[in-house]
């Protein structure tokens, strides 16, 4: 194979990568005007150029090593650039981001037999895949050693791929810098696009754009609190965090989970937020909000630091012996370096190979937690159930809801699949999880624990099954009332139950908590940006936030921000909205992002 050669079939891959970058375009829609049409031209083929070069680079240093070895090293790692690309394709056209080294770690990570299970005919479709792509591009490759290029049409080829590829960058910095929707929102289409911006060169040169779409975070030194807690507590009461994974709001029904739902009926002190959203659409947000108050973006800072949050620092101070008790792996994500640093003897994983087994060991230890516990001291438990994630529960376990999916494969759906066996199956995981939470609840009593341990009872996000008919399933895709609306339920001691009907969020949980149970006389603000959650004020904005985007929610409107700022708006069932959220709300909830940095 000569250099020609492969210069011919690095070509043949380029086109063959533009056509498969449709897909993306498919899914997210193409822009009608003419500005958006040429860009999406260029920048197909431009992004695909840029890893043709790549492509290009590594055969050229086969090449030295003899004809034969470029060959077939040519059919090993086109296939490899054609994997991740189908692969990439499929990831996006369910959950609207491309593969990251974040998500890489995550998979491959100590958790990641956890996190992702997959049918076994999901590996069958995958080795067939893989063979099918094997054989394409050997045919390529074949294909490219019998094609005869001249020094004059490789020299007029690399030019026109390279104005392509500089027309691609121009035209996105022309766009970055006068904010042209059409151009701005197609970038996140394309994996790993990172085109030319130059917006501070136009400024040296004495060009102003009209306006910036979002203020950029100031970085800095976390300041977190703001000023040390000044708290008088009066009681003591235990605290119970129980946590359902992927448990979405409309699951919380007396035909779903009837024990615990009798459980809050039946009690005098519990009280029900219908109108609760998580900080984030995935685990890593939604927990984080949960416990620091703060948007997702503070993650990396407070990780590298074990920095806990207020509220278990208050919790620490006050003498409370710690209870934790995950399904899951507790440090993957990294909850182990945040939330939960400081614990001593911390339990980071459960035993077993599935979902509902893990859960099942978490719960055992749980309950053997609160017989071994210092009586002397409040104790402050956390209990997170995964099932519910996995679609999983005993397999003696009672499946009240039929005709239900008798496994998960996502290479199977599309946005025209039926979700009603996937919802069925969904709502046996939680109702198998409504049995493991009757147990906690007899357990409690049985202890003579039921009236003096407040339990926050929530999940850490929803769970999307194809509710838009967008081939949306899961979370951490979209924004939509699927993935981030969840249950709240709090049985609080000496307190009068009611249902609430105002909006509320995960950031509110905390200076709840110490505000009403720690006495903290501290502004909210210096700690966390949530409300009270009894307080009735309407709150003007929520910030939710997933692995890449974030997104303000003002009312039932929900403009979704990017990285590279472009913005798009949407309702809550996740339809193309004209209105954006208020200027005010924008400007407000990005403020968040830097509040905690000095």
């Amino acid at each position: 194979m000569k250099i020609k050669n492969i210069f011919a079939f690095c070509l043949l891959e380029m086109l063959l990568w533009s056509v498969l970058s449709l897909a993306y375009f498919f899914v997210s829609g193409f822009y009608p005007s003419v500005t958006g049409g040429t860009f999406t031209a260029l920048f197909i083929l431009g992004n695909s150029f840029m890893f043709a070069i790549g492509l290009f680079a590594l055969l050229a240093l086969a090449r030295s090593l003899g004809s034969k070895t470029a060959f077939w090293t040519s059919v090993i790692l086109g296939s490899i650039f054609n994997l991740i690309l189908c692969v990439d394709i499929l990831v996006y056209s369910q959950y609207r981001f491309h593969i990251s080294l974040a998500m890489l770690q995550l998979f491959f990570g100590p958790a990641g037999r956890e996190i992702f299970v997959f049918p076994p005919s999901t590996y069958f479709i995958l080795a067939a895949a893989v063979m099918g792509l094997l054989a394409g591009t050997w045919a390529l490759a074949k294909l490219a050693g019998k094609i005869n290029l001249s020094g004059k049409k490789i020299a007029v080829i690399a030019t026109l791929c390279f104005l392509l590829f500089a027309g691609y960058n121009g035209m996105y910095a022309w766009g970055k810098f006068m904010l042209v929707p059409s151009v701005l929102s197609q970038v996140p289409y394309l994996p790993w696009a990172q085109p030319l911006s130059m917006n501070r060169r136009l400024r040296k040169m004495g060009f102003e754009p009209k306006s910036q779409p979002y203020e950029t975070p100031r970085k800095g030194t976390l300041n977190y609190p703001l000023a040390p807690l000044s708290c008088k507590t009066q009681e003591k009461p235990n605290i119970l965090f129980i946590l359902i994974d992927a448990w979405r709001a409309d699951a919380f029904t007396p035909e779903i989970m009837p024990h615990t739902f009798a459980a809050y009926k039946n009690a005098s002190n519990a009280l029900y937020f219908t109108q609760h959203l998580s900080g984030g659409n995935a685990t890593e947000a939604g927990v984080f909000s949960l416990f620091y108050s703060m948007p997702h973006p503070y993650w990396e800072t407070v990780t590298a630091n074990k920095i806990r949050p207020v509220l278990m620092q208050e919790l620490d101070k006050n003498g409370y012996e710690f209870g934790i008790y995950a399904s899951a792996r507790i440090n993957s994500p990294e909850f182990s370096q945040n939330v939960f640093s400081h614990i001593d003897n911390l339990r980071v994983s459960s035993n077993g190979k599935t979902k509902w087994q893990r859960d099942e060991d978490a719960q055992k230890e749980f309950l053997q937690f609160l017989d071994r516990r210092d009586t002397s001291r409040p104790f402050f438990g956390f209990l997170f159930y995964d099932s519910a994630h996995g679609f999983d529960f005993r397999p003696d376990a009672e499946t009240p809801f039929l005709p239900q999916a008798e496994e998960i494969n996502y290479l199977t759906l599309s946005k025209n699949t039926d979700p009603a066996p996937y919802l069925n199956r969904y709502k046996n995981s939680v109702h198998y999880m409504d049995s493991l939470l009757a147990d906690v609840f007899a357990e409690l009593k049985k202890r003579g624990l039921d009236q003096n341990t407040l339990i926050v009872l929530t999940g850490d996000h929803g769970q999307e099954l194809n509710d838009t008919r967008q081939n949306f399933w899961g979370h951490n895709s979209n924004f939509a009332k699927y993935q981030t609306h969840v249950p709240l339920i709090i049985w609080w001691p000496n307190r009068e139950g009611k249902v609430l009907n105002y909006r509320t969020s995960h950031y509110d949980v905390v200076p709840t908590l110490l505000r009403q149970v720690f006495g903290c006389e501290n502004p909210i603000e210096d700690y966390g940006m949530g409300y009270d959650l009894l307080d009735a004020t309407p709150r003007p904005w929520t910030l939710i936030l997933s692995y890449t985007n974030k997104a303000i929610r003002e009312g039932n409107k929900i403009s979704v921000l990017n990285n590279y700022g472009a913005i798009e708006n949407y309702d809550e069932n996740y339809s193309p909205s004209p209105a954006p959220v208020s200027a005010k709300a924008l400007s407000e909830a990005l403020k968040e992002f830097s509040h905690f940095y000095k």
